[in-house]
This record gives structure tokens, sequence and C-alpha cells, in this order.
């Protein structure tokens, strides 16, 4: 009995530049799974596949205080320090328990091993009107270009600089 021949399905062409998913991805800090899977669940519930609402992903404990955008891909903070890591933009730390402490206590949220920076120099918190960074009266202080700050609204791109020397860039995501 002769058996139908399967003809060969075309290979896609491979690409350079990578995929939309693997874009995404990266910008949001997780695997090319997670963010499909969240992808997919955000058209879904656009689209009232659901029977009910489906829970959105709770804050952490420390964040149910706060005001968290209340969008199911909620605003990520990330620290990068000094201009250190492969990309030379600083080596990004996720901002994840609540408050962040910055300091040179070792047990900090970010530990930084320097005798400028105060055992608590700074506080990071998420509020209403975002996340907030907060001076903790450190002696060498805390600077946005040439000005001592003691409490800000974090923009996406702000560069501090701790006891004058130590760069902090915050990203959001």
């Amino acid at each position: 009995m002769p058996t139908a021949k399967k003809s060969p399905s075309p290979s896609p062409k491979k690409s350079a530049e990578p995929s939309l998913k693997a874009r995404v991805a990266r910008a949001l800090g997780v695997s090319e799974a997670e963010a499909e899977e969240r992808a997919l669940r955000e058209l879904a519930e656009e689209l009232g596949l659901f029977d009910k609402p489906a829970a959105k992903s709770a804050p952490p404990e420390s964040l149910a205080h706060g005001q968290p955008s209340g969008h199911y891909l909620p605003q990520r903070l990330y620290l990068l320090l000094d201009g250190r890591g492969l990309d030379g933009r600083g080596m990004p730390v996720e901002v994840i328990d609540l408050p962040c402490i910055v300091g040179s206590e070792k047990k900090s949220n970010v530990w930084i091993n320097s005798p400028q920076i105060e055992t608590h120099h700074l506080k990071i918190t998420h509020e209403k009107e975002g996340w907030i960074i907060e001076d903790l009266n450190s002696e060498h202080g805390t600077f946005l270009g040439d000005k001592k700050i003691k409490r800000r609204v974090i923009q996406n791109g702000d560069e501090y600089r701790l006891a004058g020397y130590l760069r902090l860039r915050t990203e959001l995501r």
C-alpha cells in the first residue's frame, strides 16, 4: 500500500534581529515564556474570555499599604550602580522589598561597601504618587545633579549621586 509522501514545509527565514517576544522579555527583565503568558492573559481579559475577572497578581505584602498601579504589569524599579556591568550602564538591581534601604550595613537591601556611604543612607518606597527616594539624613547627602535632595518622586533615568561620588541611576520598566 503506497503512502503519501509529505512535502517538506518551508523553513522560516532566520532574522538577525531578536523576535518581538525576546525584545519584550528583555525590556521587562523576565523570561520569554513569562512575557508571553502575561501578554496572553491581558488579551484574554480584554476579550472577556474569563467568566469572572481573573485575579490580578497581588502586590508583595510590603506594597499592600502603597498604591500600586493596578495594571497587570506593574511598573518595576531597577537601580543601576556606578556604571558597573557588562554594558557600562550599571549592574541592575530590582527593588522588591519595601522599604528598600541603600547603605553600607551588610543587612541593607542594597549594600554598598564604602566608608562615605552611611549604614542607612537612603530609603526607597512606593506611594500613591509613585516610587519615592528619601535621604535618611546622611552626612554626605544624596544629590540629583548639583542639588541636594531630601525626598523626591523617582523619574525614569534619574541619576543620583550618593556622598557626592557614587552614581545611582533609576530605570522604570
